[in-house]
């Protein structure tokens, strides 16, 4: 590829155009340019020690919309929907509001990037009885990513504030208590082995660590393992995120966790 075409296609890709290796539980700090929207849908499946002896399974989807406003900063918002399968229907959800600064970004190669992100934001009361803090819940996260030829590497950090117990708490952050969140993430291009002079989709294998700690002292690790498919203007991701270690006294036990997501970028 003449370096011509190289600085074009890195210019495209660190700009937003492309979704530049995004994992699928690490946040990455990556943003949509200006005047540009991305929207990922993700369904979460789980499944969760109820009593002895018995399971509970949890159904999740969630929408991040999100508008860029600039080259380096955005707006989003989160709509989740939660209790889906069960006779009552599904129930919405504490939105949230957010806006997002990458504060920080090298490019030593055509594709070769170091990126790095503040968002803030908050929860919003809008969820049914079930799925509800009952009061805005501010919420910050830093996330840090470093690509590498045909290697991403990524992690992220979030804290949560106090709110009300969810009635029925199956995941970090529903407690009430303060939580704290950190994920990082391996990535590595399966295909193609190098880029060709016109843009194309990227096949990744993903491994990832989620590690979360509740004030309350509620804390769990887990690995995850996925594939990623990344296309010029959409992707798609499939993750089985397993426990490896917990210890859980106000929610139940997570025996697994497998999520499928769609982003889309106009």
């Amino acid at each position: 590829m003449s370096r011509t075409l190289q600085g074009v296609a890195a210019l495209i890709l660190l700009s937003g155009i492309l979704p530049a290796q995004q994992a699928t539980w690490t946040t990455a700090p990556t943003l949509p340019s200006e005047g540009h929207w991305v929207l990922r849908e993700t369904a979460l499946l789980g499944r969760h020690e109820s009593s002895p002896g018995g399971r509970r399974h949890s159904r999740a989807l969630s929408s991040r919309l999100s508008y860029g406003l600039d080259g380096e900063r955005a707006v989003f918002l989160d709509a989740p929907l939660r209790g889906l399968g069960r006779h009552r229907g599904p129930d919405l959800g504490d939105v949230a509001i957010g806006w997002k600064w990458r504060f920080h970004q090298e490019n030593p190669g055509p594709v070769d990037t170091i990126r790095a992100s503040l968002s803030l934001g908050t929860t919003l009361p809008t969820g049914e009885d079930r799925f509800t803090a009952d009061e805005p819940v501010p919420f910050a996260e830093l996330a840090w990513m470093k690509i590498t030829g045909r290697m991403g590497l990524g992690s992220s950090l979030a804290l949560r504030g106090e709110g009300e117990r969810y009635e029925r708490a199956l995941y970090p952050g529903e407690t009430g208590d303060v939580s704290l969140r950190y994920a990082g993430a391996f990535l590595w291009r399966l295909a193609p082995e190098t880029y060709s002079e016109t843009l194309e989709a990227a096949t990744y294998l993903t491994i990832e660590t989620i590690a979360a700690l509740d004030e309350g002292g509620d804390n769990e690790l887990s690995l995850a393992a996925g594939l990623l498919y990344e296309a010029p203007s959409y992707a798609a991701e499939i993750s089985l995120a397993l426990p490896v270690s917990s210890d859980l006294s106000e929610r139940p036990e997570s025996n697994g966790a497998l999520l499928f997501g769609l982003r889309f970028l106009w």
